[in-house]
């Protein structure tokens, strides 16, 4: 499993680089994700995998892959 990293901010706005799994990012993201293609593309689309979603979670959270 793929494991990835970003960046975030503490409640004292000090920079932390976080880590996330690819269940934890279809955990927390695929719901909402999966409900906004829907209503674009329509219930079923080949467009709509986990794969998608997670790379639209990368793109959107400026993430990198941890080697």
């Amino acid at each position: 499993m793929k494991v990835y990293l970003f960046n975030d901010w503490d409640e004292n706005d000090n920079h932390l680089v976080k880590e996330i799994t690819e269940d934890e990012i279809l955990e927390d993201y695929w719901s909402y994700w999966s409900d906004k293609m829907i209503k674009k593309f329509g219930y079923g689309h080949e467009l709509i995998t986990k794969e998608n979603c997670i790379d639209d979670w990368i793109v959107v959270n400026w993430a990198w892959e941890k080697k």
